[in-house]
């Protein structure tokens, strides 16, 4: 090959790799018309097209209805399908007036075929009735820190002012997520419940997921699909790569499969999680100065992670502030020192460092009154009192 030659291939290589490598750094285009990707570990944004627009969520509100339902701790309860349940339209696990089904299976049919009637099943076996459970959706919701959600109903179907927006529903199945159960649910592609027909005859009933992503990609592991003539396709997913797992949600987004895998892959591609502590863990023991107790522990507060790009990640540096002692009293939950983290020696997150137990301070009174409680308990364990 002449010198013009090879100089040419060197330069289209050159080329191909520079137009390649501006492709896959940039983030997808869609037509959502609210979309987010979400971190699930730290909650950091990674992307976002109008994530705190209120649009309608369709069937991602049976995030929320499950969620619900898994931490009442009454799933092996059996529920009593009343007429109305029953009569609910839309998608439906073909639930009968009368039939008795356990809480954990109307949950799974909840998840998995999306059945609004299951929804409502399970608001008026927990609540009483719908009412009352879309009371408690909503409380939850704000507690979560979806301050932008209201919810009308337990199932997603259209109704005025049951309204979300993506950053409050990936804030909703990242905490959703933290419960292994719900967790195993959404991730599961094909599984059977208990079923018992009209003829009073028990029987296995396979459940497919509505959730195509689940097949689509290999990394994905959840969550939940909605779609209603107002609120368009719509999807919750998430995936897990490594150590590091994704949210992503489209509202409204006729092409949700695609647009969703390419947000995920997006993600994976182009940030990496770094972890330094586990939220609530204990980082040290810290030494009390006059304290009724000689030791507190200091506990992080929050995720003491960071998600950077690639490229940032080998620029990552942690500094902790914390005291060689502290000095009583010491109440729990006090801040009492910081790690911070830096990205090219800049400053980009701190996490507090809190006392994970109250220690008095010691004072002769103090010492007093112990040692008299300590007596008096003695006493009556002596039968002297």
């Amino acid at each position: 090959m002449s010198r013009r030659l090879l100089r040419s291939a060197t330069l289209l290589v050159f080329f191909w790799s520079l137009t390649t490598s501006m492709v896959y750094s940039a983030p997808p285009v869609m037509s959502a018309q609210g979309a987010i990707l979400m971190d699930a570990k730290t909650g950091q944004v990674l992307y976002d097209r109008n994530m705190n627009k209120k649009l309608a969520p369709a069937s991602t509100t049976k995030i929320m209805t499950a969620i619900i339902a898994i931490e009442s701790g009454r799933l092996d309860e059996t529920a009593r399908i009343s007429a109305h349940a029953a009569a609910t339209g839309g998608s439906s696990l073909n639930l009968y007036p009368g039939q008795a089904i356990t809480l954990r299976e109307l949950v799974t049919g909840l998840l998995l075929r999306s059945g609004n009637d299951a929804a409502v099943a399970i608001a008026e076996h927990l609540a009483g009735s719908v009412d009352a459970f879309v009371e408690i959706m909503n409380k939850k919701a704000l507690s979560i820190g979806a301050i932008h959600t209201h919810f009308r109903n337990p199932h997603g179907l259209s109704a005025p002012n049951h309204l979300s927006t993506a950053y409050d529903l990936a804030s909703i199945t990242r905490y959703a997520l933290l419960n292994p159960a719900f967790s195993q649910i959404v991730s599961t592609k094909e599984t059977s419940i208990e079923w018992l027909d009209r003829k009073g005859k028990n029987h296995n009933r396979n459940l497919r997921n509505t959730n195509k992503l689940l097949w689509m990609l290999a990394d994905a592991d959840g969550v939940k699909t909605g779609t209603t003539n107002i609120a368009g396709p719509c999807l919750v997913s998430s995936a897990t790569r490594d150590n590091q797992r994704l949210i992503a949600v489209v509202l409204h987004d006729h092409a949700r499969w695609y647009d969703s895998m390419q947000l995920l892959k997006y993600g994976f591609d182009q940030y990496d999680l770094y972890e330094y502590a586990e939220d609530g863990a204990v980082f040290a023991a810290l030494p009390v100065e006059n304290g009724l107790t000689d030791m507190v522990d200091a506990l992080v507060a929050g995720p003491g992670s960071l998600v950077v790009t690639a490229t940032d990640y080998p620029a990552i540096t942690v500094e902790v502030d914390l005291p060689e002692k502290i000095k009583a009293p010491v109440y729990q939950g006090q801040k009492i020192g910081e790690i911070v983290f830096y990205v090219q020696d800049k400053a980009v997150k701190t996490v507090d460092l809190v006392a994970g137990s109250t220690v008095e301070e010691y004072t002769i009174n103090k010492i007093l009154l112990r040692h008299w409680l300590s007596t008096i308990q003695r006493l009556s364990g002596w039968g002297l009192l």
